[in-house]
């Protein structure tokens, strides 16, 4: 049975590493064709020589693109080129959103503005003009869809700063599914997910943070890509969900 996103023109920004190169991975395993982009040259040219070696036959179907949604400035020109790009052979079908940065870990009593620039800019204003230019450069039909990340802190907060921006993130994509009808718009929820990014928290943190989260889930286990990227597959798939949040967390809300 040919898979229904076989074919399929997918951009997969922050798709170089962790859930989102899960998600590239599989999707080229399925027929797709796929576009990977992070603000890192040397991160693409290594995912996308990656996805590559996993599937041979499918080489030719592996595009890349370098574009930084860390600046502010210049975020709609680089969301706009890159959707331009994604789209040159063909309209995109479909956009997965996973590009993120690790918050700082500033005490809301010692907070600035300034301090949360970056990750605003890269996690809600990014994902904002990706909603904004993706119309004229998409297919628009009820086979397309929008899938930004949240998180489970937008439902169980442990820290004062994450769960304002994973709940901003969860109400633009009700926002966007409105607007932007037929094209569905959705949101991945994933928990503690074990990637590249979590590699970047302090060791002592990161240790801890596994400890903690091993505890708390009901599967006795934190989350890997490979099974959090099914929950993407899954929202490109079901032609008649839009607006809705997919939990991948291991229970982590009934804790």
């Amino acid at each position: 049975m040919v898979s229904r996103i076989a074919n399929k023109n997918i951009l997969l920004i922050g798709g170089t590493s962790g859930i989102g190169f899960a998600v590239a991975k599989q999707a080229l395993a399925d027929g797709a064709n796929v576009t990977i982009t992070s603000s890192s040259e040397e991160r693409v040219s290594k995912a996308a020589e990656g996805l590559r070696n996993s599937n041979p036959d499918k080489a030719s179907a592996v595009r890349s693109y370098v574009a930084d949604l860390s600046i502010k400035d210049k975020l709609e020109s680089t969301v706009e080129e890159l959707l331009k790009y994604a789209a040159e052979i063909s309209p995109i079908d479909h956009i997965v959103f996973t590009a993120g940065n690790v918050p700082p870990m500033v005490p809301l009593a010692e907070a600035s503005f300034s301090d949360f620039e970056v990750y605003l800019t890269v996690r809600f204003f990014g994902a904002m003009a990706v909603g904004k230019y993706a119309p004229k450069y998409m297919v628009s039909s009820k086979s397309s869809s929008i899938t930004l990340t949240t998180g489970t802190q937008s439902k169980k907060p442990s820290i004062w700063f994450a769960p304002a921006v994973a709940g901003s993130v969860e109400g633009l994509m009700k926002g966007l599914a409105i607007t932007l009808g037929p094209i569905r718009v959705n949101a991945v929820s994933p928990g503690f997910i074990l990637t590249e990014l979590t590699d970047r928290l302090p060791k002592e943190m990161k240790e801890g943070a596994i400890e903690k989260y091993t505890q708390q889930s009901l599967t006795n286990d934190i989350g890997y890509p490979e099974d959090t990227a099914e929950a993407y597959l899954y929202l490109m798939k079901d032609y008649f969900v839009t607006g809705s949040t997919v939990a991948t967390n291991g229970g982590a809300w009934l804790v």
